[in-house]
This record gives structure tokens, C-alpha cells and sequence, in this order.
């Protein structure tokens, strides 16, 4: 497979091309020779490198442990969520509330979160933030001022979603996740030992097979 058709054929463009990507079928990885199922979403942002003091830290080559729709990436990390279907959120309108993960809310106001949450820290669900939010006028002023900030007739909140948003959703208990980017988890038949690992890949490197008609 040819480089540019190696890159169109990705998770990620595929997702900005078609608006919607499940964790289906069969890809391969530019970095990996193997292929594999894909089988699931992790959201995932910048923070999660940049703030190792305090979030969640992924090691892509780490021993995985991996349950129905919860990942952890190693025995000194939480657990974390993956969801099965990824589509764009821009303009998207979601309430706050326990259901909703948005890790990108650490971009505008990590400061003030970081004094506030003890670890672990992620995912960030909605009833989290609101609580803080009753208490802590500076972070209300700080999130009132963003245009993704809302509050609505109900005395609520609702986040909007940005132009380079996605939302994961089909995850555990119909939580949804808000983020600008994702890790993929892949499933492949280890030839060593016979048994199922797991491999966590960037959207970029998760290319689907596509069928050779």
C-alpha cells in the first residue's frame, strides 16, 4: 500500500472524511506488523503528557489491562474508559452532568482544576465540574468566558462542541466522552504465546484494510 493511500486510509482522516468511525473490522499499523481488530476509543489529549504530575499516563508500550469498555495502562494508573463509535462534535450541544467526560476542559483551566482534584484526575465528568464550579468563582469566570461555555434557562450548563471536537460514545453505563483527539485499542493473536494482546495506537497510525474489491 502505497504512503498517501496508507494516510487517507487512517482512522483519523477516514473520521474527518465520513463523520463517524466504529470500532469494527480489521486495520494494521505503520509502526506494528501485524493486523489487527479494532476494537475501541480512548479519548485522549494533551494533558495526558504534559501533566504527568497530575493525570493520566499512558505508556503505548506498557502492559494493558483490558475489561469490557474499561482500559488500564498500567498497575499505578486508573482505570480509564473506551468507547466503540467516534463521530464530530462541532456545534453539538451537551448537557453537564455525570454522563459527560470532557478532558479538554483541562486545556482552559488547568491551574485551578489541578488545586481542586485530587488524583487521579481523569476522566473529568460533568458532576465533578459543577460541583467546583458552586464553589469556585474564579473557574466559573474562567469557563463563562469561553464561547464552548454555556448556561442555559435551567440555571445548568451545556458544552459546546468546537470545531476540532469529537464525541466517543457507546462506551459503559451511556457515558460520552468530549475530546480533539484518540487512541485506538486493537486486539491481535499474539504468535508467541497463542493467546489475545492488546495494542493502544495513535488515530494517525490505526489503518483500515480495506477489501480488495
Amino acid at each position: 500500500m502505497e504512503h498517501h493511500q496508507l494516510e487517507t486510509s487512517s482512522i483519523f482522516n477516514l473520521l474527518l472524511e465520513t463523520g463517524i468511525q466504529r470500532a469494527e473490522g480489521r486495520v494494521q499499523s505503520k509502526s506494528l506488523n501485524e493486523e489487527m481488530s479494532l476494537i475501541g476509543f480512548i479519548p485522549y489529549t494533551e494533558n495526558y503528557l504534559l501533566q504527568k504530575d497530575v493525570g493520566l499516563k499512558i505508556d503505548l508500550n506498557g502492559h494493558l489491562c483490558v475489561a469490557p469498555y474499561l482500559i488500564r495502562f498500567s498497575k499505578t494508573t486508573p482505570v480509564y474508559p473506551y468507547f466503540k463509535t467516534i463521530t464530530k462534535a462541532s456545534g453539538k450541544k451537551y448537557s453537564v452532568d455525570s454522563n459527560l467526560n470532557i478532558d479538554r476542559i483541562w486545556d482552559i483551566a488547568y491551574p485551578e482544576l489541578k488545586n481542586e482534584i485530587k488524583p487521579p484526575l481523569f476522566p473529568l465528568y460533568g458532576d465533578m465540574l459543577l460541583k467546583l464550579i458552586k464553589n469556585k468563582l474564579r473557574l466559573t469566570r474562567i469557563l463563562l468566558e469561553q464561547d464552548f461555555w454555556k448556561r442555559n434557562e435551567k440555571e445548568s450548563y451545556e458544552y459546546i462542541g468546537r470545531s476540532d471536537d469529537f464525541e466517543l460514545n457507546c462506551g459503559l453505563d451511556h457515558k460520552i466522552a468530549i475530546s480533539n483527539d484518540f487512541l485506538c485499542l486493537c486486539s491481535y493473536m499474539n504468535r508467541v504465546t497463542g493467546t489475545v494482546s492488546y495494542a493502544v495506537l495513535t488515530s494517525n497510525d490505526t489503518i483500515r484494510v480495506m477489501p480488495e474489491k
